[in-house]
């Protein structure tokens, strides 16, 4: 049985050293280790990975693992580094050897193709660091969301990990004017400047961020992270629950103090065992449905070993995104368009990508 460490107390450091000591020093073992925050904002702290979640992991990794470790983030609109240096994590390395950061935006990528609700192949570019590290850790913040009902280990890993040009585009000007006025405009109005709403009208798809072109529309959206789970799934996923965001996620949510740490190897079972958690079911959820039919991961509660605090002790039903009956429609043509995918992909038709390999220095 899949396993996934719970644990409730009053403090996120002490939180997370505990649900990892319950994994196992297995769990921390690898030859080259990434560990990917959530920045999915540079400023909002509770929508971001916190140094302290960040300082927990690298302590325990280093008690059994001298390898080198790269804590590598892409953010969607602004510096990676700045947000590097907003939270602290700059000055929080320092004390540790052979650990470093990296901006995956800029890394060396390679192109994937991921198939959307009507089989058309579409190139995704996914950095190389992430590809090639043996130890992916997913280290991020429990969040309703605007697409995905949840936002959780997979997630962080998956949109990350996808390749934003640097040139700052028209599509990334606009995406910075409507992050800073956001929570300044009606209520009515913020669901036009999503992913979700410019997706109705075609332009995430002429987009230079391949982390917006994964935003084509509810089932669009559970496809292309089911697919990227096949690819880079996390080793070992650990979420920071010590605060969570409800509501409007994943950025402009209200704070839960939820006094949690989940952590496990099966990523797919700790995004169930959140999500359960958060008072939604798993098999609601679009990506982690495919993932559970095609067997990436447990996706059944009762299937899965919970060691540490007991599920009904942690369970809060969380307010979600305001769009959540729309973002329900994925359903609607789920089953056809999965069956239709799988044919593709376990038949060896699929397509290839490329490699590739951008100039710009990535650490």
């Amino acid at each position: 049985m899949s396993t996934v460490a719970i644990i409730k107390g009053r403090g996120r450091y002490q939180n997370i050293c505990s649900a990892l000591e319950l994994l196992g020093p297995e769990a921390v073992l690898g030859g080259s280790h990434l560990i990917k925050p959530n920045f999915v904002s540079i400023e909002n702290q509770l929508a971001s990975t916190h140094r302290e979640a960040l300082r927990a992991l690298l302590d325990v990794i280093r008690r059994h693992s001298d390898a080198p470790i790269t804590v590598g983030e892409g953010t969607a609109l602004y510096d990676t580094f700045d947000g590097f240096r907003n939270f602290g994590f700059d000055t929080l390395v320092e004390g540790y050897p052979g650990v470093g950061f990296g901006d995956l935006n800029r890394d060396r990528y390679e192109t994937v193709t991921l198939y959307d609700e009507d089989l058309v192949p579409l190139p995704f570019r996914v950095a190389r660091t992430v590809l090639e590290s043996d130890h992916r850790i997913s280290l991020s913040v429990p969040k309703t969301h605007d697409t995905a009902t949840v936002t959780l280990g997979l997630k962080n890993l998956a949109v990350g990990s996808l390749i934003r040009d640097m040139e700052k585009g028209l599509f990334t000007l606009v995406g910075m004017v409507a992050d800073r006025v956001l929570n300044h405009v009606p209520s009515l109005i913020k669901p036009f400047l999503s992913f979700q709403g410019l997706s109705r009208l075609g332009i995430t798809r002429i987009s230079s961020s391949d982390k917006v072109r994964l935003h084509q529309g509810y089932l669009n959206m559970h496809l292309f992270l089911y697919q990227l789970a096949r690819i880079i799934p996390p080793h070992l996923s650990v979420l920071d629950g010590f605060f969570a965001m409800e509501g409007d996620g994943p950025v402009s949510g209200d704070p839960v103090a939820w006094d949690l740490a989940v952590a496990g190897t099966d990523p797919v079972a700790v995004d169930s065992v959140a999500a359960h958690l958060m008072g939604f079911e798993p098999e609601s959820i679009g990506y982690l449905h495919f993932c559970g039919k095609a067997g990436l991961g447990e996706t059944d509660i009762d299937h899965i070993r919970i060691v540490g605090a007991q599920l009904d002790e942690c369970r809060r039903t969380f307010r979600p995104h305001r769009s959540y009956a729309a973002q329900l429609k994925w359903k609607d043509e789920a089953e056809t368009a999965f069956e239709r995918l799988q044919e593709i992909l376990e038949s060896g038709e699929a397509k290839s990508g490329d490699l590739h390999v951008d100039p710009t220095s990535f650490l």
